[in-house]
């Protein structure tokens, strides 16, 4: 692929041309046989060697691999798992890769950095072979195991990952990709703060934004929120993007603005090194650093609650629930 050397062609045998850059390629070693054991020894033996492209294989068997689209139903979410899988395999230990797939459905396959291995016990996938189970053999119950399939529908940080989805925009894939790494607060964080600025812009008529920065990855992301947007907003944005990547000195950066209706309008995205440059030296002179989520989100969260929630709109605290439901009471 890397060497052009091969050709990718559809269901209708139609050609598909490779992008003229690629950035990650994934191997998938697929089993077809239902023994974990096999597909254990086969990731043992096999020889691989990886580059900043090439990454480590992901090997599964048939059946992992039927569950995996069954409850990773988009390519957006199904992608996401198999780049968060293939960054912790030397962190984790499982008797099965189907308990690595549950704890993924429970907490974002979420590892806290101070464990340096992680072994996932097999009664983690209880409540994946039950959805399985109603899905596939009619049993009363839940089809969806509870976890980031379920806590934050209704929100707008699920109607963002859905925009992202649908459009399948190279510039705001890579957002998604982030967005789905996040563990359950800030994906809490990110519906509280897009409540927040979609509302003041409805109630204002103004333009109003807001900066996520991580503490522990080189990465943020800019929220525009413009009621009316204009040819120049691109521009605005990716300049807003870039001082931010500068002053944070990362080497990814994201923004996406939103209507004040929550439907993403475009983004952008700046992935390359970071460097010293004279130039965004002037530019961020007088800019202050991004300020914690901890810090600017009960300010947002007491804006908004002066602006009316009707009973039956998303809860503004991030339940997922209607309002009347949850806050309300």
């Amino acid at each position: 692929m890397l060497a052009g050397g091969c050709r990718l062609v559809d269901d209708d045998e139609k050609e598909l041309k490779l992008p003229a850059h690629i950035k990650e390629i994934f191997l998938v070693s697929l089993v077809s046989e239902h023994y974990p054991a096999l597909a254990f020894q086969a990731s043992q033996s096999l020889k691989f060697q990886t580059t900043d492209v090439i990454q480590a294989p992901f090997v599964m068997d048939v059946f992992l691999l039927d569950t995996l689209t069954e409850m990773l139903a988009t390519p957006l979410r199904l992608l996401s798992y198999v780049k968060l899988r293939v960054t912790v395999t030397d962190k984790l230990m499982t008797g099965h890769e189907l308990t690595v797939l549950a704890y993924h459905l429970k907490q974002n396959l979420w590892l806290d950095e101070k464990h340096q291995l992680v072994m996932l016990d097999d009664s983690i996938a209880q409540d994946l072979d039950t959805a399985m189970m109603v899905r596939r053999d009619n049993q009363p119950g839940d089809d969806t195991p509870v976890g980031i399939l379920t806590k934050m529908r209704g929100t707008r940080y699920e109607s963002v990952i859905t925009e992202i989805e649908n459009r399948a925009d190279p510039a705001t894939l890579e957002l998604g990709f982030h967005l789905l790494s996040m563990d359950e607060d800030s994906c809490k964080n990110v519906h509280r703060l897009l409540e927040a600025i979609t509302r003041k812009a409805q109630l204002d008529g103004k333009r109003h934004d807001v900066t996520l920065a991580s503490s522990k990855l080189p990465v943020g992301v800019c929220f525009h929120c413009n009621p009316a947007p204009s040819p120049e907003a691109v521009d605005v944005l990716e300049t807003h993007c870039a001082k931010r990547k500068y002053l944070g000195h990362a080497a990814q950066w994201f923004g996406v603005s939103v209507g004040a209706d929550g439907q993403v309008q475009f983004g952008v995205t700046l992935d390359f090194p970071w460097e010293p440059s004279k130039e965004l030296d002037q530019l961020t002179a007088d800019m202050k650093p991004a300020s914690q989520v901890r810090d600017v989100l009960p300010q947002y969260l007491k804006e908004a609650r002066r602006i009316k929630v009707g009973r039956n709109d998303p809860c503004p605290c991030g339940s997922g629930l209607k309002h009347k439901k949850c806050c309300l009471k």
